[in-house]
């Protein structure tokens, strides 16, 4: 995954939320386009607890579309 497809998911309108798959099996799920800052050298969101995570782009793995409804069901959509 590029850095320019991240950009994509976050500047698509409408919004739609979305999950950042990262390389070491970690994910962290986008609700809304200001919840993420993305640089070339990094990506910065914050996590279910409100901490801080800082992510490089290349540690991006994929990015899986989330639906609304199925958000609260813990389904998810590519």
């Amino acid at each position: 995954m590029g850095i320019d497809e991240l950009r994509q998911a976050v500047q698509k309108r409408p919004f739609k939320a979305f999950e950042i798959h990262v390389d070491n099996g970690e994910k962290y799920l986008i609700e809304h386009p200001e919840n993420i800052f993305i640089t070339p050298q990094l990506v910065v969101t914050v996590d279910k607890r409100g901490r801080t995570i800082l992510i490089s782009p290349e540690a991006v793995g994929t990015v899986w579309m989330v639906d609304a409804k199925r958000r609260r069901n813990g389904r998810r959509t590519r």
